[in-house]
């Protein structure tokens, strides 16, 4: 570790948190001229200033030690330009995607587990002909109208990294990482406000950057290019719900009301309404806009709410979407004594005492004792 990563990770949680040089200062008790000298790396700040600067950000004093690790073959656009601090929220949600990986890895090594990039196999560009490969090849849904109905356990046997993670925006609703970079890898935004359904979509959209676009991944462009999120949403929407599935379940709907015919779709697929409405208008040929629009009056008539706000009508729970293959590796490498209960801690973004807790759940666990 070197003194300037100290000084880039306290600007970064600085930036995030909208503090300057003089408020930092004043809040820690420090004189300016120091702060500035530990931010420039001219100086190391003692281990009581660390203690500081980590109650300051209210972080683990770790997060300020981390080396600035790389990522050559991250994706990671938004639609519009960020603000000041959205670009810094950026910046870390980059560096724990680095650290994540880096541990990932580390895991793996120390447990003798090898995983295999089975994206590389599909070549096809079409995104519907990619997402029928995909699901029959990669993810082995041998039945054309089968439902994916868990996304995260289907990815992970897959040997595609995912962590589900709330970037503290709602800007950008995912990322993924290149195999060049430990990868291949995705990571979903959980912030509050983004429903299941979208996270289950975002899951689906990376997937086909990763398929469709793998030369992309050394493009370091920060804007979406509209021609490829098309291709991805396309490749998702296929993916997730299959024409021919969809065909079947529509016209066996077809006594109910088409609001609730929607829904009902909706629940079998884990989709949000619009996947579906989208998906019968490209199938149909209908105009999307009018579409949605009517959408939303006949469903306000029949329950008495609108859609607006991310509204996602019979919402998915956070159960239904968890990705859990990185903890078994850190309670595996954490019995077999290749990683101490605090490093597990860090690993899994716990305290040591919700880490002693997680340990002890584990080991009392009643169902497999």
């Amino acid at each position: 570790m070197g003194i300037e990563n100290i000084g880039d990770n306290i600007r970064r949680r600085m930036k995030m948190d909208g503090l300057t040089i003089a408020k930092l200062s004043a809040q820690m008790g420090i004189g300016t001229a120091t702060l500035s000298n530990i931010l420039n790396g001219k100086s190391e700040p003692k281990s009581s200033t660390l203690i500081k600067f980590a109650e300051a950000f209210n972080i683990n004093i770790n997060a300020l030690l981390e080396d600035s690790p790389q990522l050559n073959t991250l994706r990671f656009r938004t639609a519009k330009s960020l603000s000041g601090r959205e670009k810094a929220e950026r910046e870390q949600i980059r560096f724990d995607t680095a650290i994540w990986l880096k541990n990932y890895r580390y895991l793996e090594d120390s447990l003798d587990i090898v995983t295999k990039n089975k994206l590389e196999s599909i070549l096809e560009k079409d995104p519907n002909n990619a997402a029928k490969i995909a699901r029959k090849n990669l993810f082995n849904l041998k039945d054309e109208k089968q439902p994916v109905y868990d996304i995260a356990n289907l990815i992970e046997d897959a040997g595609i990294k995912l962590k589900i993670h709330n970037f503290g925006f709602k800007r950008t609703n995912g990322l993924s990482v290149g195999s060049q970079d430990e990868g291949p890898a995705i990571v979903v935004n959980s912030e509050s406000k983004i429903p299941i359904e979208r996270q289950i979509f975002t899951i689906a959209h990376e997937l086909g950057h990763l398929i469709l676009h793998s030369d992309s991944y050394k493009d370091p462009k920060e804007i979406e290019d509209e021609n490829e999120e098309n291709e991805a949403n396309q490749f998702a929407g296929s993916f997730l719900l299959p024409e021919e599935g969809l065909k079947e379940e529509w016209e066996e709907s077809k006594g109910l009301h088409w609001v609730d015919a929607v829904l009902r779709i909706k629940k079998i697929y884990k989709v949000s309404y619009q996947t579906v409405l989208k998906r019968l208008c490209q199938i149909n040929e209908r105009n999307k806009d009018s579409v949605y629009r009517n959408f939303a009056i006949a469903y306000k008539i029949l329950y008495n709410h609108d859609l607006k706000n991310f509204y996602e009508p019979d919402a998915l729970a956070k159960s239904d979407l968890m990705e859990d293959r990185f903890a078994c590796l850190v309670k595996k490498a954490y019995e077999q004594e290749f990683i101490s209960l605090s490093r597990a801690g860090e690993m899994l973004d716990l305290s040591l005492l919700d880490m002693r807790d997680r340990a002890k759940a584990w080991q009392e666990n009643p169902i497999d004792a």
